[in-house]
């Protein structure tokens, strides 16, 4: 049975702070979207806008060209994991090495077109791998059906590894979602955009269970 775990994406702090409060309604457990505008021409609140959130465990995906220059931050809110975007322009291993440094859980986000082979020099520090439903950076998107098979390939490398999908939640994509049997699935617009975020929520967990 997957986790279900909601994700934000905002550029406003004040809708940070709202989606929180319907999250808290719903589960122990968020992911937190953060976006440089380099990485991908999009941009969102960063670590320093916002306060640790309290009762909460906090993923906090990275979706930057260079990670370093987060992780000082990122680690003050004392996250349960901070993920790295594989494909980061500079210091992904750097990054992962201070992350695991800092008492925190290290994770690594792949991009559909990126093999699971490529990760193999991380495995060791790791223990998430986040598969992208679609290229990193805008919410939304069509599920890319290569990242279902990712699940199989990772539980090769590592069985030890949790392994989440980043996003391609949708009413068509949740029966080959489930069969592929991710750890925990990440949802933002799936979920948000429903008129009863508290209905949706239960309902992914039965489609998902």
């Amino acid at each position: 049975m997957a986790k279900v775990v909601p994700a934000i994406l905002e550029s406003e702090a004040s809708e940070y702070r709202k989606k929180l409060n319907q999250i808290r309604q719903l589960t122990d457990r968020f992911q937190l979207d953060i976006i440089d505008g380099e990485f991908v021409d999009n941009k969102t609140i960063l670590p320093q806008d916002i306060e640790p959130p309290s009762g909460l465990k906090l993923d906090l995906h990275l979706m930057v060209a260079r990670p370093n220059e987060f992780i000082g931050h990122s680690i003050k809110l004392r996250p349960y994991t901070i993920i790295v975007q594989f494909e980061a322009v500079h210091g992904v291993m750097e990054a992962i090495e201070r992350i695991a440094k800092g008492g925190i859980r290290a994770g690594v986000a792949i991009n559909p077109d990126t093999p699971t082979a490529a990760l193999e020099p991380l495995l060791p520090q790791l223990s998430h791998v986040l598969v992208m439903a679609y290229p990193a950076g805008f919410a939304g998107q069509k599920l890319q059906p290569t990242a279902l098979k990712k699940v199989a390939e990772l539980r090769a490398l590592n069985p030890d590894l949790e392994i989440g999908l980043d996003g391609g939640v949708a009413d068509d994509t949740l029966k080959k979602i489930a069969a592929a049997h991710f750890d925990v699935v990440y949802t933002n617009s799936y979920l948000f955009g429903a008129d009863s975020i508290l209905t949706r929520y239960h309902e992914l967990i039965a489609a998902l269970s």
